[in-house]
């Protein structure tokens, strides 16, 4: 079903353009892309797959061809209709070829209705320099949704200018089932289940006061959730089938982790509370130095449940300090961030609580512990994951990395900082760095025997010459997540 649909919407993009490209309205653009990655290790270096929508490989000595036909028409004064189609082909990867992108997108105004697999892009969050968000991050391919949402933040009426909103609503559908299905059955002994044909639901609400005054805050909420989908558990050594439900009811109770404390559907104990839920509540303080530079700090407050929700993981979360220089021209340093990520206190290392389970059993239950919120890992739909990338923040190791094929975060207590600066030598050349130092305890549930570790950095230099842009960096791991491992890579885009 869910090619069809990429297929649909591939042909309404050409249609686009074959209809409307000779008149003065549509805009027709074309991109290409080389690239390859070539080193010593186990992967390609971190800091070259982190956050780029899984476009390069995790494994060593890889490369692509990618090209991208985009397409723009103006319907009215306040409409537009857009949409592009994104190919691309790899060696020595998980994917050969493959569709990155495919959508097509109606504007008006403020808003937009948009259908198909797109890159989003962060809304709070630099998109080059910050280690990532928790949910709606840039690490893994892009999850094919239907949204609504605003372009940017859209100014309320009658505030005066004071107050602005930015929102987001879609549902969609993960595609790797096949990926999730060969996984379980390439690695026997790692996995004893294995889920297929997962929904998924996003949003996001955040409020912002005039950006341009001297002090602006910046406050809301972003949720994810996965859905739906049918469970194959060999936990008693023979397949047991379990899909949940996929109707309008459940597109309807997946908007909020609520839930039923007496339903109990297939005797799963999870099931009190529909889906897998899991997102992060920011503040956000911004200083306009001058007309030139601003510096924003903030928190992006973590959580799983109901518990992460009212503060009661510690110091869990992503702290950090952001500077932008808004100055035209070159500039020595556009921006920089300085990050702290934090996952190890969970709400605690026990979830003991009698809503979990039915009668007789609930009511001999009299304490309660709603801890181990165990980030990322579910027991039905076994952890948030597209293609074994996390859709989140990747400074909690993705499963992909993970060589005996467990298809579960194994290192999601972690404690880490980050840094990232980027600027302009000259007119034509700019200039990357970022570097990331994690310390990881496993999980609750299996904790490591020694501590993990790891000092992620990559140095980046970028040559604009008109249409034309080459890009050449060098990155290396030095630890014992991924290995010693030293890239050099290469890049051409037109």
């Amino acid at each position: 079903m869910s090619k069809h649909i990429l297929l649909l919407l591939s042909c309404l993009v050409f249609t686009l353009g074959a209809r409307a490209q000779e008149t003065p309205s549509t805009h027709i653009t074309y991109d290409l892309t080389a690239e390859t990655a070539v080193g010593t290790g186990d992967f390609t270096a971190f800091q070259l797959t982190a956050n780029r929508h899984h476009v390069l490989a995790t494994r060593p000595n890889t490369a692509y061809l990618r090209g991208a036909v985009n397409a723009e028409h103006q319907l009215a004064e306040d409409w537009t209709l857009s949409g592009a189609v994104d190919l691309i082909g790899s060696v020595h990867a998980n994917h050969k070829v493959y569709l990155q992108q495919c959508y097509a997108y109606l504007g008006w105004k403020d808003f937009f209705l948009e259908a198909g697999a797109r890159e989003q892009k962060p809304v709070l969050r630099n998109e080059l320099l910050s280690s990532g968000t928790f949910g709606k991050g840039t690490n893994a391919k892009p999850i094919p949704q239907i949204h609504v949402g605003t372009k940017d933040f859209w100014t309320i009426p009658y505030t005066k200018g004071w107050l602005q909103a930015s929102f987001d609503f879609g549902y969609g559908k993960f595609l790797d089932s096949n990926y999730r299905e060969d996984n379980f059955h390439e690695h026997p002994g790692a996995n004893i289940k294995y889920t297929t044909g997962i929904l998924y639901h996003q949003k996001h609400l955040y409020f912002r006061t005039n950006p341009e005054k001297l002090l602006f805050v910046t406050a809301g909420i972003e949720h994810v959730a996965q859905f739906g989908g049918t469970n194959h558990d060999f936990t008693q050594g023979t397949e047991k089938v379990i899909s949940k439900d996929s109707n309008l009811k459940a597109f309807w109770k997946v908007i909020l982790p609520l839930g039923d404390s007496n339903y109990f559907q297939n005797d799963a104990i999870e099931d009190w509370v529909y889906g897998n839920h899991l997102g992060s509540m920011t503040v956000q303080l911004g200083w306009n130095i001058d007309k030139e530079h601003l510096l924003k700090a903030y928190l992006d407050n973590i959580f799983e449940d109901g518990s992460g929700i009212r503060k009661s993981n510690g110091w869990d979360g992503l702290w950090g300090l952001e500077y932008h220089n808004k100055s035209e021209g070159r500039q020595y340093v556009r921006g920089a961030v300085v990050e702290y990520f934090q996952t190890t206190n969970q709400c605690g290392p026990l979830h003991y609580d009698g809503g979990d389970y039915p009668e007789p059993i609930r009511s001999q239950i009299t304490d309660k512990v709603t801890g181990n919120d165990d980030y990322y890992n579910h027991e039905f739909y076994g952890g948030y994951a597209h293609y074994g990338m996390t859709p989140g923040n990747p400074l909690i190791t993705s499963p992909i990395y993970n060589e005996n094929g467990d298809s579960h975060y194994l290192d999601n207590r972690v404690k880490a900082w980050h840094v990232g600066v980027n600027g302009e030598i000259t007119d034509q050349l700019s200039y990357l760095v970022k570097g990331s130092y994690r310390e990881g305890w496993g999980t609750y549930h299996r904790p490591l025997d020694e501590k993990h570790h790891s000092f992620d950095a990559m140095f980046q230099g970028i040559y604009t010459l008109g249409a034309w842009q080459f890009s050449a960096a060098y990155a290396f791991d030095k630890g014992n997540i991924y290995g010693d491992c030293n890239t050099f890579n290469f890049a051409v885009s037109y």
